[in-house]
């Protein structure tokens, strides 16, 4: 089965969608990615040094991503700090800072297969960290600093032999502590950069699309290099010396993909902060950005800013995140981008990249995503039997299904054409939001235990869009002992982060229903739906019965144990 990669390049570089939908080479690679990545090489390395590489064969992420541009001016990350403006990192000092950060790893024990976290921020430290464990050979986590418990979580479950981090983390760490790597480097370094093989695994990562999200998902070596290779070609298109920019876009969800993709290219991955942005829109202009994502949040600042993007080469967004149509044709012709072509591109780093790729179109919000090039996969049934879906629509299946977290993204064809139909569960913006350690974070220390049940509810308008709302009870505080919103927000923030925060918050003055010494989530969400807890609330007979209850619980508390229980209402 051959590929002809100039028909391929030609039809992504012009947007031009065949009549069905998906080209006849597309579909093939599904069935053959191997010899579809090992068609694109030659093509992706044009006349630049050749890849060390060898697709179903083994793999030199060092050499590939990095070593082979060392020779060239070429920058390999271009940040902004705001104390200090732009900051870039060319491929030759990547080179050397790694080289030197590797040698001086490996002689604190870091070896091919050991498992080192990069507890680091996208940044320079983390590219550096992530060039010199790829070079020793080392299973690769990324894990951004956050909350204590939402580090902590993550830790326990990968058990790190090695960790990458700065000194002021240290206190993050807790029993992992011991395994924290100086960042100190000798003056010669001394590299022999090790070769994956195809089965190998180059990292355990956390995806948050992934259920539970604190579990890390391996990925195989072969997944990421090819994932690599088809997208920064194809996907995003990028040229050597070119920037690819996804501010706003959720690292755990991204990367390394997309710098495995910006790198194995030899192009140039531009950071900025949402915050930074926010202060000066315009910093998306300072650069000629050839693929730029856009989130709503991004797109809604430029719409409110009236800031234009004039040297963008091509756009994506998410098609996980609510599709406001409106929205986004406003944003495209007010921002000056009805020219641009445009795609919708879901990335997930555990599988390598992108998974669903749409051609770019010009001027055209469009909802199609059809699996990425060269990825394996099967529609399976809804009912997550674990067959194969009778009809055209079911749950998007990387393959082989027994090594991958299970799918979650419903996908719907018709005539050839692949649209995002939504999750099987409630997502926020495609992601798990992980209910049972917001609860758990309210209700153990610090501060006073919490009875809260965290629900979601669909919004209408907006495809795939959901709110997530906390109920907290307070029926068992003592009087003036009840939190506030400002306490509850700066406990979830503390313990997990921003990010975490639920869209609502509902308090109750009421004991919730319990099953087992447990809340029992599901009389919760049925009570609030149905207006039962408001109602309940201005009851005067359900407040006197609550009081009445709650003197009763701190009178068994304060008697001790072999106090009776309360009776259930």
């Amino acid at each position: 089965m051959s590929f002809d990669v100039r028909v391929i390049l030609e039809q992504f570089a012009t947007g031009t969608v065949p009549p069905g939908g998906v080209s006849d080479w597309h579909s093939r690679s599904w069935s053959d990615p191997e010899g579809f990545a090992a068609a694109l090489a030659p093509a992706h390395v044009g006349r630049g040094a050749p890849f060390k590489s060898r697709a179903g064969q083994h793999y030199d992420f060092f050499h590939d991503l990095v070593g082979r541009h060392a020779t060239t001016d070429r920058i390999a990350l271009r940040s902004f700090e705001r104390a200090r403006g732009w900051q870039t990192l060319s491929y030759r000092q990547l080179h050397e800072q790694a080289a030197r950060r590797a040698t001086a790893w490996a002689q604190r024990g870091v070896k091919p297969g050991s498992r080192l976290c990069l507890l680091l921020p996208p940044g320079p430290e983390l590219l550096v960290s992530l060039a010199a464990a790829l070079g020793l050979g080392a299973c690769i986590s990324l894990l951004p600093p956050g909350g204590r418990r939402f580090v902590a979580r993550r830790l326990a479950a990968l058990a790190p032999q090695h960790i990458a981090a700065e000194p002021h983390q240290a206190p993050l760490l807790g029993p992992f502590a011991k395994c924290l790597l100086s960042s100190q480097a000798p003056t010669t370094p001394a590299l022999a950069s090790y070769t994956y093989k195809p089965g190998e695994t180059v990292g355990l990562l956390f995806s948050p699309l992934a259920a539970p999200p604190h579990m890390p998902v391996a990925l195989r070596a072969e997944d990421a290099w090819r994932g690599a290779l088809v997208d920064g070609l194809l996907t995003f298109g990028l040229a050597p010396g070119e920037h690819l920019a996804a501010p706003g876009f959720h690292p755990l969800q991204h990367l390394p993909a997309l710098l495995f993709a910006t790198l194995l290219r030899g192009a140039c991955y531009l950071h900025v902060e949402m915050a930074d942005l926010e202060a000066a829109p315009a910093l998306l202009n300072d650069h000629p950005v050839r693929a730029l994502g856009v989130t709503p949040a991004l797109r809604d600042l430029l719409a409110r800013t009236r800031t234009p993007l004039k040297s963008v080469g091509h756009w994506f967004r998410n098609p996980e995140a609510p599709l406001d149509w409106q929205s986004w044709r406003d944003w495209v012709k007010q921002c000056g981008v009805s020219s641009v072509p445009c795609a919708n591109v879901l990335v997930d780093a555990a599988a390598g990249g992108a998974v669903l790729c749409s051609q770019r179109r010009v001027g055209d919000i469009h909802s199609e995503a059809p699996p990425a090039p060269g990825r394996a996969w099967a529609l399976h049934d809804l009912n997550q039997s674990g067959q194969e879906a009778a009809g055209d629509t079911g749950i998007f299946t990387l393959l082989p299904a027994e090594d991958r977290p299970q799918g979650h993204v419903v996908l719907s064809r018709f005539r050839e054409q692949y649209h995002y139909a939504g999750t099987l569960e409630a997502r926020r913006e495609g992601r798990v939001f992980p209910a049972a350690e917001v609860t758990e974070a309210l209700h153990e220390e610090p501060g006073p235990a919490l009875d809260t049940s965290l629900l979601s509810v669909p919004l209408s308008g907006l495809a795939g869009a959901h709110r997530f709302v906390l109920l907290v009870f307070t029926g068992g505080q003592p009087a003036g002992a009840a939190p506030s919103l400002s306490d509850l927000r700066r406990r979830i923030e503390l313990q997990l982060g921003a990010e975490f925060l639920p869209d609502r918050f509902e308090f109750f003055p009421l004991h919730p229903r319990r099953q087992e010494g447990q809340l029992d989530d599901a009389w919760c969400r049925a009570q609030y739906l149905s207006g039962a807890l408001h109602r309940k609330t201005s009851d005067p007979l359900f407040q006197a019965l609550t009081t009445l209850r709650t003197h009763v619980v701190h009178g068994a508390v304060a008697r001790g144990p072999g106090a009776p229980e309360t009776p259930r209402r």
